[in-house]
C-alpha cells in the first residue's frame, strides 16, 4: 500500500506530474485582501447543468484543502485552509470564500503549513482541523481551531495518534469525530482504520470502535444521527458504506458503490451522502479521474447520480453554503479556471 502523504510525488500518471511537484513554494500573501467577483467559467459550467461557476480561489492551483464554512452574521462564508500547490509543497494559507458577494479574503495562516489533513468542521462558530502532512512530508498529529470572531487560530491538545492523514472529519452533538488511519508504524499492512471523537469543552479526545474497513481519504458525514463513511483507499473493503452509532459505539455496513473512489470531494447534504470527481480505482489497479457525482440515500440504502462536474477534478473539497435561504454545494480545488464551483441538485 502506497504511503498516502507522499501520493504526489509517487504517482506517475501525466496529469499527476504536471500537477504534484515537489519544489518549495514561498508566495503565500499576507494580509486581508479582497478579490474582484469576475470570472470566466469552464465549459458546461451552466446553471441548466445544475453547476456554477463561480470566482476562482486568487491562490490559484491548489490541491487537498480542507473547507469548512461559517453563518457570519447571516451572511455564509467558506474557508479553504491548507493544501498543496502545483509543485507539490504543503500550504498553511487560509482564504475565505464570501457566498453572497462571490469575493474572497485572505486571513491568518495556519500555524503550520497542511496538506491532507483529516479535514475541517464547524462547531459553534468555530474551525476544528485535524492532522495532516508537513512540508517534509512528516506527519502532523495537532488539532488547530480558527476563530473568525478573532480571526486568529489556537492549538488544541494533540490527537491520540501521531502519523495520521488522509481523513475524514464531521461533527454531531457539539462534538468532532475523526476518522482516519495509522500509517507505517502501526502495522505492515498501512493504512490501519482508527476512529476519535474530541470534546471542545473539555479538550479531550476518546478512541472509539473502528470502522470495519479503511477509507483514506474518502468521504463522510452525519445523516439521522449516524455517522456514514465510504471510499477511500486502504485494508477491507474501502467501497463498503460503512455506519456508525454514537448510541451503541458500533458499526454496520450498507450497500456499497459499484467502483472504487478516492480523492474526491465528500459531504453530507439533505440527508444524503454525495461523492463528487476525484478518482475511480480500476480493475488492474490504474486510477481514472472523473467527473461523476454519486449519492448514497440511506432512507432507501441504494446509489443515484447527479450532475457531473464540468470537467474531471482530484484531491477536491467541498461545502454546504446558503444564499438567501437557499443552500447548495461549493466545491473547489483544482487547476484554474474553474476551481471554485457551486452546484443546487
Amino acid at each position: 500500500m502506497m504511503k498516502q502523504s507522499k501520493v504526489p510525488c509517487l504517482l506517475t500518471a501525466v496529469f499527476l506530474a504536471a500537477a504534484f511537484g515537489c519544489q518549495p513554494d514561498h508566495s503565500t500573501p499576507m494580509g486581508p485582501e479582497a478579490v474582484s467577483d469576475a470570472v470566466d467559467p469552464p465549459d458546461l459550467a451552466t446553471a441548466a447543468t445544475g453547476w456554477v461557476a463561480r470566482k476562482d480561489m486568487p491562490s490559484g492551483t491548489r490541491y487537498s484543502v480542507a473547507t469548512a464554512a461559517v453563518n457570519q452574521g447571516g451572511q455564509w462564508v467558506m474557508y479553504v485552509i491548507g493544501g498543496r500547490t502545483a509543485s507539490g509543497s504543503s500550504l498553511g494559507r487560509v482564504q475565505a470564500y464570501h457566498v453572497a458577494t462571490n469575493t474572497w479574503t485572505w486571513h491568518p495562516n495556519l500555524p503550520l503549513p497542511l496538506a491532507e489533513t483529516n479535514g475541517a468542521v464547524t462547531i459553534n462558530g468555530k474551525i476544528y482541523v485535524s492532522g495532516g502532512t508537513t512540508g517534509d512530508h512528516g506527519w502532523e498529529p495537532a488539532l488547530f481551531v480558527f476563530d473568525p470572531a478573532s480571526n486568529s487560530w489556537t492549538r488544541k491538545r494533540d490527537m491520540p495518534i501521531s502519523n495520521t492523514s488522509g481523513g475524514m472529519s464531521a461533527a454531531s452533538n457539539n462534538k468532532l469525530y475523526v476518522v482516519t488511519n495509522c500509517q507505517d508504524e502501526c502495522d505492515p499492512s498501512n493504512d490501519v482504520p482508527r476512529f476519535y471523537r474530541y470534546d471542545p469543552a473539555t479538550d479531550t479526545w476518546t478512541e472509539l470502535s473502528p470502522p470495519p474497513n479503511s477509507h483514506t481519504h474518502g468521504a463522510a458525514g452525519f445523516i439521522g444521527g449516524k455517522l456514514y463513511v465510504t471510499g477511500g483507499t486502504g485494508i477491507g473493503n474501502p467501497k463498503q458504506v460503512d455506519v456508525y452509532d454514537p448510541a451503541t459505539n458500533q458499526w454496520t455496513s450498507e450497500s456499497p458503490l459499484g467502483s472504487g473512489r478516492t480523492y474526491m470531494a465528500g459531504l453530507a447534504y439533505n440527508s444524503k451522502l454525495y461523492l463528487i470527481g476525484g478518482y475511480r480505482m480500476n480493475a488492474d489497479g490504474s486510477q481514472t479521474a472523473v467527473r461523476a457525482t454519486n449519492i448514497y440515500d440511506p432512507a432507501i440504502k441504494q446509489w443515484t447520480t447527479g450532475a457531473p462536474l464540468p470537467t474531471a477534478r482530484v484531491d477536491i473539497s467541498a461545502s454546504r453554503v446558503l444564499l438567501n435561504g437557499q443552500s447548495r454545494i461549493e466545491v473547489v480545488g483544482g487547476p484554474a479556471p474553474g476551481n471554485n464551483l457551486s452546484y443546487q441538485p
